[in-house]
């Protein structure tokens, strides 16, 4: 029997660290590889943090060393699917494929999992929502924000808006000082990652700040940061490793001959409800 493969690849967004103890995509390889060692599938994981990383993966990619692919977090204008959908390898997105890419995938409804943890912000009365806005260039953190721009409505606020490029602690630490800075006054956040949030709860508590009773906070994913935070986070629970799974399964459907259009898969997400709103 041939040896078989296929390559997991993650077009890197995200802090790793060892204080997190099971960051999304982790969760969603260990989906992956659930599905594809019961089909006798060698995971080979391959991560992207750069162009020159881009380049050797394309070549490892069109190289033969693997049987299929699945992509987690591709962002727009992405030099790795423009050069895949120039292959026949099997491949899966893990999230919302950029415009004008044509592949399987997965993911889950960003924009509508947003509005409802937001809602809960607007219900509980806060008025003055800042938004820790991260991954713009990524279907997640784009849909995020149409999510949250739309259950604000008129409340929407463009000035309280912090971009920024990674999902991670730092960045949700550095956001919510620049945030307080621009608006003293604002009572809600939404961190559009777990991680994101843990950074932000550090700023706010630094500046003296209670959460929720001055500033109720939500993030997304439902990953350990939530849990371990202090008040522990209301947040967005998704399907890591069902992610995962499911676009394996892509992958081995084609590679059984088994047709796949680009029509795309959503898979439920659940608002946990803890202390920070």
């Amino acid at each position: 029997m041939p040896w078989l493969s296929s390559a997991l690849v993650v077009d890197s967004c995200v802090e790793v660290s060892a204080s997190a103890r099971l960051p999304l995509p982790l969760a969603i390889l260990l989906g992956a590889n659930e599905v594809l060692s019961t089909a006798d599938q060698q995971l080979v994981s391959l991560v992207i943090d750069s162009e020159r990383d881009t380049e050797r993966v394309v070549r490892y990619l069109r190289g033969g060393f693997v049987d299929g692919a699945v992509v987690v977090s591709a962002r727009e204008h992405d030099a790795l699917l423009e050069a895949m959908q120039r292959t026949t390898l099997p491949t899966a997105l893990v999230g919302r494929p950029p415009q004008g890419v044509e592949m399987p995938w997965v993911g889950i409804d960003n924009a509508g999992a947003a509005a409802a943890v937001t809602q809960l912000l607007v219900d509980g009365g806060r008025r003055r929502v800042g938004i820790i806005a991260v991954g713009l260039d990524r279907d997640s953190g784009a849909d995020r924000l149409a999510g949250i721009r739309a259950a604000l409505g008129p409340a929407f606020d463009p000035g309280l808006v912090v971009e920024r490029p990674l999902y991670e602690y730092a960045a949700g630490r550095d956001a919510m000082r620049e945030l307080l800075d621009r608006a003293p006054d604002v009572d809600g956040v939404f961190a559009t990652s777990d991680a994101v949030a843990a950074g932000a709860l550090e700023a706010l508590l630094a500046a003296g700040r209670r959460v929720p009773e001055d500033v109720a906070l939500v993030g997304f994913d439902d990953s350990s940061w939530a849990r371990r935070c202090r008040p522990a986070l209301t947040t967005v629970r998704q399907p890591a490793r069902g992610l995962g799974a499911t676009a394996a399964r892509l992958v081995l459907d084609q590679l059984a001959g088994i047709p796949a259009g680009p029509d795309g898969r959503l898979l439920p997400t659940e608002v946990v409800t803890r202390d920070s709103a």
